[in-house]
């Protein structure tokens, strides 16, 4: 069983067999997966198999997102997945989604009006429309996959054959959101005042670092998990 790299060094295998509390000591960050999916704290010594098979969710699936979000490591597979995965692949999409919009950016907004005080107007100007352009851009790209393209794969579970081209245009068209927030990450670093407040600055920071990183994760299981899924079915 492969092992997989925790912060570049420390190496863990991940299992059925290990607790709930082994897998968050892999990677704390992972507490986000468990909220996403519904599951609720505490577990006792129960291990990942029992507490997916008590939620009726594949521990195979469940294991690939971890190592999605706790590791570096881009290897995909959906050698051990079936497509009735993607019923609860979708659940964590949407959920993280819900993340997204209602949490995370509300934050990234809040801190850039808390900066923009030190900020002449040009900078004010620039910086409040690169976040409204950006989240729009967002909420179009997620909007897209909630109206569209996640009802389409809902209907493929359930047994319906709905355009297969449909997952191919959806790869074709899949855009980057990620890109813009590298763009809005570098005008905060190199761009506001000195008199900016370094608490203010770095505490927006991490909160673009973290939904670059989640974006970032997220896209690799729309594309490497959810696509090969969906034309994995059509093929049924």
């Amino acid at each position: 069983m492969k092992s997989y790299k925790i912060d570049g060094t420390h190496e863990v295998i991940f299992s059925r067999d290990m607790t709930i509390a082994e897998l968050l000591d892999t990677d704390y960050h992972l507490l986000s997966i468990l909220e996403r999916l519904g599951i609720e704290l505490p577990f006792g010594d129960m291990t990942v198999g029992q507490m997916c098979d008590r939620y009726g969710m594949s521990s195979a699936l469940f294991l690939q997102i971890c190592r999605i979000y706790a590791t570096s490591d881009e290897e995909v597979s959906t050698d051990e997945l079936r497509t009735e995965d993607l019923t609860t692949l979708i659940k964590f999409l949407r959920s993280s989604h819900h993340y997204y919009l209602d949490v995370i950016l509300p934050r990234i907004e809040a801190g850039i009006e808390s900066v923009l005080q030190y900020c002449d107007l040009r900078q004010q100007l620039l910086l409040r429309r690169f976040y409204t352009d950006y989240e729009a851009e967002v909420r179009e790209h997620l909007q897209y996959e909630d109206d569209t393209m996640f009802p389409y794969l809902e209907a493929l579970v359930s047994g319906k054959q709905p355009e297969p081209e449909m997952i191919e245009h959806y790869l074709d068209n899949h855009t980057d959101i990620c890109e813009k927030i590298d763009d809005m990450k570098s005008i905060i670093i190199k761009y506001l005042p000195e008199r900016c407040s370094i608490h203010q600055r770095c505490d927006l920071l991490y909160d673009v670092y973290a939904m670059r990183e989640d974006l970032a994760r997220h896209t690799l299981l729309e594309t490497d998990l959810m696509a090969p899924l969906a034309l994995m079915a059509h093929k049924r």
